[in-house]
């Protein structure tokens, strides 16, 4: 395989794309099909709109490492010509006729999936000339797994960074990128900022060069503002204080991972605006959705669009890169303090291996994700909107932040008018902010 990705060019690297990016974040969509064929028109479509990154989005029987179902629903699509899968078998297809998607191609690839053990997945992925490989033992256990184990997803994450770290050399390495929007669903920045710093901390362990930490938009400016000054600030801050001053890290803004609105008028204006955002925080790549969003699998043509579309928005408003206000500044002060006190609790916590302190952490408690469907998650946290619609922690459960910081996140909240009225009919019309 060495040999192989000697002879890959040399620009479908993502450190090739980030080291020439100039004022505007890169572009990536999503997209994956079934039918070979299929994939290979939604790549080339996908290239000509000028998307910086070409998607490989997997199947979800492939995801759960069901590969003789999804071989059969291969099988059955080829057969009928009808989508069974909703993404592109890899495994079933193999590396030699994968590689044939990208003979032309001069950009990089990046695999999305969401798999908790992607050992096999991820060797094919490189094999077939895929430089850059998104997920992790938590943030693609967390939002899709109930009873996949964390310390097995942890333990089977590291084996990827390791695989990862041996196939790459210093020009070409094999690019890492965390999945930060986590479940979706009122996620308070600061336990998303600490899974981001866990997830790349793991992998700079393994020997990995290059990383992105990643975020989903929140739904406030404000707070993604200060996310993204926090996140770039403590991940480069967590890798030098423990020796891994040699990782490239870069960041990478998702657009609304929410349920989307079903107008197509108002799909695009919230992609417009992500995009906006996306460049007054200087993300060094935007992921984008399409107006399709809420209806189903976007057509070729319509992923194409939403490509345009935002690099459109990005050319047409360029964003100044330093947005200074006391309300953003207040707001990143409190996020940094947040994930401070969370990380300093994990890293007290005993253990031979730090991913054994962050599995230690989801026992205790101390990290606990909103709305995830996993069984070691204890969804005690619970979170709300204020009246900027900035994700706020009502409750914390056993999350270690100070009691300073609840109250100030008690207090902010309070500026929500009817905060009281009803907490179920609050918390599910924050979840649907953007409908």
């Amino acid at each position: 395989m060495s040999r192989f990705l000697a002879s890959v060019p040399h620009r479908r690297f993502p450190t090739v794309a980030y080291a020439e990016r100039e004022a505007m974040p890169l572009i990536q969509p999503r997209g994956g099909v079934p039918l070979f064929e299929a994939q290979l028109q939604l790549t080339k479509a996908l290239s000509d709109a000028g998307a910086d990154f070409i998607p490989l989005t997997i199947d979800s029987c492939t995801r759960h490492n069901q590969y003789e179902t999804a071989m059969q629903l291969l099988r059955r699509s080829e057969e009928e010509g009808h989508s069974y899968l909703n993404g592109y078998p890899l495994v079933c297809h193999g590396h030699e006729l994968t590689r044939q998607l990208y003979l032309d191609l001069d950009k990089p690839v990046s695999l999305r999936h969401g798999t908790p053990d992607a050992r096999l997945l991820v060797e094919i992925a490189i094999a077939s000339g895929i430089a850059e490989i998104e997920g992790g033992g938590l943030c693609y256990c967390l939002p899709y797994s109930e009873g996949f184990p964390i310390d097995r997803a942890l333990l089977y994450w590291q084996y990827v960074d390791r695989v990862c770290a041996l196939y790459s050399t210093p020009e070409r390495p094999i690019h890492r990128e965390s999945f930060g929007p986590l479940t979706a669903t009122l996620v308070p920045p600061a336990l998303a900022i600490v899974i981001e710093i866990i997830e790349a901390l793991l992998a700079a362990e393994q020997g990995v060069l290059s990383f992105a930490v990643s975020f989903g938009q929140t739904g406030s400016f404000t707070q993604d503002v200060a996310t993204a000054r926090v996140l770039r600030r403590l991940v480069r801050k967590a890798l030098d204080e423990h020796g891994f001053e040699a990782m490239q890290v870069h960041m990478v803004y998702h657009q609304w991972m929410g349920q989307f609105p079903m107008q197509r008028e108002r799909a695009a204006a919230l992609i417009a605006g992500s995009a906006l955002v996306a460049g007054v925080i200087d993300a060094d790549k935007i992921v984008v959705k399409t107006i399709d969003e809420a209806l189903g699998v976007p057509r070729p043509e319509v992923n194409a669009e939403a490509v345009d579309t935002v690099r459109y928005v990005l050319r047409t408003f360029a964003a100044p890169k330093m947005i200074e206000s006391s309300s953003i500044e207040v707001e990143a002060a409190l996020l940094e303090s947040e994930a401070g006190n969370i990380l300093d609790a994990i890293y007290g916590l005993s253990g031979d291996m730090f991913w054994e302190s962050v599995y230690r952490a989801f026992q205790l408690g101390w990290l606990d994700i909103p709305f995830s469907p996993h069984a070691d998650n204890a969804n005690r946290l619970i979170s709300m909107r204020d009246a900027n619609h900035s994700i706020r922690i009502v409750e914390p459960g056993a999350v270690p932040i100070s009691t300073a910081n609840a109250v100030s996140e008690r207090k902010l909240l309070s500026s929500r008018v009817g905060q009281a009225d009803n907490t179920y009919r609050q918390i599910l019309a924050d979840i649907m902010l953007m409908v």
